[in-house]
């Protein structure tokens, strides 16, 4: 399989033109919606059924759903009669196809506004999605829809035809022109000349216009998929053309180093060891500051929805349950979610800028990257055994990790080290948590548990290390290679030990110097600096 990878571009769309794709948008929702309410129906009448009911696995109901295929009213097939509905991918497809000529209204159907057959089949695949997990996945427990503005994508891939000997590749519905940077979307149902377009610019930034040659070298030839993405910014809609392109992806002059290099990921924190950095580094450092605003303004908002909404919650504060609600919205509780969503894209462009600048950083120390394959999802889940304090008599929370991984995002860190360095040519090895590298002691060969407040370490030879960086010098000498638990490269360690005890020393230095109050690593820092 040829590797590929996806370029974005911003389009520049007028006020008419915006109204246009905006509609597309909404009657793609509503298209959405009504199919998966159609088959969510369909499925509750599956559950009440007593041979589904007898089927005790997963296996089982889905051989059951694949053998009973089901009618909607007004759906037709062939020869006029009701269209045979499955329960995967292709009945699917088929079904959202002939909802292509559903009136939606002065007498038009969905094509006659332009949406064409291989942009339904897109937007089928994501409703087979979510039915996939539903039916594959035993975590997936509901079917949800698509709220007002919540669909923001459309777009399809490139048809190839043969005939009379030619080949003619096009995208249904969409035009693209490379030669002067233009993208025209087909707005009606006609054909030949009397089709209609609204033409979009496609802008770019000049300061990387060597990257945007390099990665359309490949010309129109090149690109399979064309998607159109509307994003909120700052109060309005913001339209940005997606390439996915087969190809090799172009680079921007990086470079991998040489060695291999541990890193021991945390909630919130990243330590890393290599042959010459030491370091310990909050991830998404910048984003604290917006949380703790999105934080003030949730209950901005919560206040206004009550005091709308009185007659919505119970005595308790609750909200009621078992009735339809009628939620009255003010002008200012719509001023507030717009200013939320703001704060919450400016938060996650933020967290993804910082995390692609971390991990260009550590390019250049090393071509093989080893990491603890760490449940993360785990991190976030509530704690099962209900715990009372010693001190207080008062039962302890049972909250995790669950902010702090959502502010700060590790997985999403380890995902773009990963892309980065592959394209490269190096490799990042995800190696198995049971390897326990925050319990290793070199020094004599054994295993030590630490309880997760220990922040300090000190090992049999009478050195303290801050535990992150100690598990991190570990991760760097793992013998992955041999697949077997817990086996370190010992001489290996004993000879980087000291360069390591060095390194260290300065990343705690600079850490004291930055004084930052509310980091929990520095705090362990500056204790681990009075002791060494």
């Amino acid at each position: 399989m040829n590797e590929v990878f996806v370029m974005e571009l911003p389009l520049r769309v007028e006020k008419y033109q915006a109204d246009i794709l905006n509609k597309r948008y909404e009657q793609l929702r509503q298209l959405y919606n009504y199919v998966q309410g159609k088959l969510l129906r369909q499925y509750r009448y599956f559950e009440q059924m007593r041979e589904f009911q007898d089927c005790k696995t997963f296996k089982a109901k889905r051989e059951f759903i694949k053998a009973h295929p089901f009618h909607i009213n007004g759906v037709l097939g062939r020869n006029k009669k009701l269209l045979d509905i499955h329960f995967d991918e292709y009945g699917i497809l088929g079904f959202v196809a002939k909802l292509g000529q559903k009136p939606i209204g002065s007498g038009k159907t969905y094509t006659d506004t332009g949406i064409s057959s291989t942009i339904l089949a897109n937007l089928s695949a994501n409703i087979w999605s979510a039915w996939n997990k539903k039916l594959y996945d035993y975590r997936a427990d509901r079917i949800s829809f698509k709220r007002y503005g919540g669909l923001n994508t459309f777009g399809c891939g490139k048809i190839v035809q043969k005939k009379d000997g030619e080949v003619k590749e096009y995208f249904p519905g969409l035009v693209l022109r490379l030669e002067c940077m233009e993208l025209d979307i087909k707005i009606n149902g006609k054909l030949g000349k009397n089709a209609k377009f609204i033409t979009l610019p496609i802008l770019h930034n000049p300061k990387h216009a060597d990257y945007e040659m390099w990665a359309l070298k490949g010309g129109i030839d090149s690109i399979k998929v064309l998607t159109v993405v509307r994003r909120l910014v700052r109060g309005q809609y913001k339209y940005y053309l997606q390439m996915t392109i087969e190809g090799e992806k172009p680079q921007k002059g990086r470079e991998l180093g040489k060695g291999k290099v541990g890193i021991d990921l945390g909630p919130t924190t990243v330590a890393v060891s290599g042959e010459n950095i030491a370091s310990i580094d909050k991830l998404a450092a910048k984003c604290d500051d917006i949380q703790a605003e999105i934080t003030r303004l949730a209950r901005k908002i919560d206040r206004s929805r009550r005091a709308n909404n009185p007659q919505n919650f119970n005595e308790d504060g609750t909200i009621k349950r078992g009735i339809k609600l009628v939620w009255h919205d003010s002008k200012r509780y719509k001023e507030l979610r717009r200013e939320m969503a703001e704060l919450q894209r400016r938060q996650a462009a933020i967290r993804k800028l910082q995390h692609i600048d971390r991990a260009n950083k550590l390019l250049k120390e090393g071509d093989t990257f080893i990491v603890e394959n760490n449940p993360v999802k785990a991190w976030t889940a509530r704690a099962k055994e209900t715990k009372i304090s010693e001190k207080t008599g008062k039962i302890q929370k049972k909250k995790r990790f669950g902010k702090s991984v959502g502010n700060h995002a590790p997985s999403m860190f380890v995902t773009i080290l990963e892309n980065k360095v592959k394209s490269l040519g190096g490799q990042v090895v995800k190696v198995d948590a049971q390897n326990a590298a925050s319990q290793y002691d070199f020094t004599n060969d054994t295993f030590t548990k630490h309880e997760l407040k220990e922040r300090n370490v000190t090992l049999f030879n009478g050195d303290t290390h801050q535990r992150d960086m100690l598990a991190a010098f570990n991760l760097q000498h793992l013998k992955h290679e041999d697949g077997e638990l817990k086996q370190y490269d010992r001489e290996g360690m004993k000879q980087d030990y000291e360069r390591f005890c060095q390194l260290e020393r300065e990343e705690i230095e600079r850490y004291k110097n930055k004084e930052k109050k509310d980091d929990r690593s520095t705090i362990a820092a500056g204790d681990l600096l009075d002791k060494l």
